[in-house]
């Protein structure tokens, strides 16, 4: 596998157009996180500024689409388990990237057709894509607000329309929390969702992870040089210690086997290839951990 290939099973759906009126904004200056991921998911959703980064990063840790690839499929994994070992049948994903094949509703549909999905973003061009692509008014839909605003996403019409918070719901904070500058603002902000939902929820994380430097010294610095490419082309995008991102599970109850590399959590055989079976090479494994906790 290439350093920019991809399981078709990852890749974005390609052979739809949207459109919009008016259409969203789209600023072609700088790098977005949702194009960046369509990149490396050999989507069709980015552009050069986008490529350019994916390189600039490809330069600072070989195999950088690792990270997203292996987030993707602890994504993957936790819907799974939640779904068809947890009996969860409705999940709210907060920060959702643009639509592609394996996404959450595609996994949960597959273990209970009565599930439901409600897609979070505060990206316009990420909820256009959403609403035309991934809408029906029965199994998914999405909504305009962030884990910047719980206030807003939990009264959200449609969100109350498809959520019933006096059932668990599956709370998914995957590729989010990182791209949250205030750790004390995201712990406050997930604590708002915690509050809200029924016991029984479960919630999975996923967080660029900063290494500790005297035990990984190299993984450290990739970290640092990352994280400091984000900031200056992003504005977010942050490598946090395991004992920081271990903070935002304050108030849940640990599910194991706990915070550790995305790729340990509940591993899957490559073979056959189905969503969430992509191993992650051991090279970048160190640079994101993910985990879940419960109500």
């Amino acid at each position: 596998m290439s350093r920019f290939t991809s399981p078709d099973f990852l890749r974005q759906a390609g052979d739809k157009h949207v459109r919009a009126k008016p259409p969203p904004p789209v600023n072609l200056t700088r790098a977005n996180i949702s194009r960046l991921h369509s990149f490396h998911l050999k989507g069709k959703d980015h552009f050069e500024v986008d490529r350019e980064f994916a390189a600039q990063a490809d330069r600072i840790a070989p195999g950088f689409v690792d990270l997203v690839l292996g987030e993707r499929a602890f994504l993957q994994r936790a819907v799974r388990h939640m779904a068809a070992d947890l009996g969860i049948t409705q999940f709210l994903q907060v920060g959702a990237g643009l639509p592609a094949p394996g996404d959450p509703h595609r996994i949960a549909l597959e273990v209970n057709p009565r599930a439901r999905v409600v897609y979070a973003t505060s990206d316009p061009v990420v909820l256009t894509h959403h609403l035309a692509l991934t809408r029906d008014g029965r199994t998914a839909t999405a909504v305009p607000a962030g884990l910047e605003n719980p206030a807003r996403l939990l009264h959200d019409p449609e969100s109350h329309h498809f959520l019933d918070l006096d059932r668990p719901v599956g709370l998914l904070l995957t590729g989010t929390v990182s791209h949250v500058t205030d750790a004390e603002t995201a712990a406050r902000n997930i604590a708002t969702l915690r509050e809200a939902l029924a016991p029984g929820s479960h919630m999975a994380l996923s967080h660029y992870c900063r290494p500790d430097p005297t035990r990984h010294p190299r993984d450290a610095q990739r970290a640092e040089q990352l994280e400091d490419l984000f900031l200056r082309h992003l504005g977010h995008g942050h490598w946090r210690t395991e004992e920081e991102v271990a903070a935002f599970f304050d108030g849940w109850t640990s599910v194991a086997p706990g915070l550790l590399q995305a790729q340990k959590w509940r591993t899957m055989p490559v073979a056959p290839p189905v969503p969430g079976s992509y191993q992650m090479p051991h090279r970048n494994r160190r640079l994101i951990i993910g985990g879940m906790g419960r109500i």
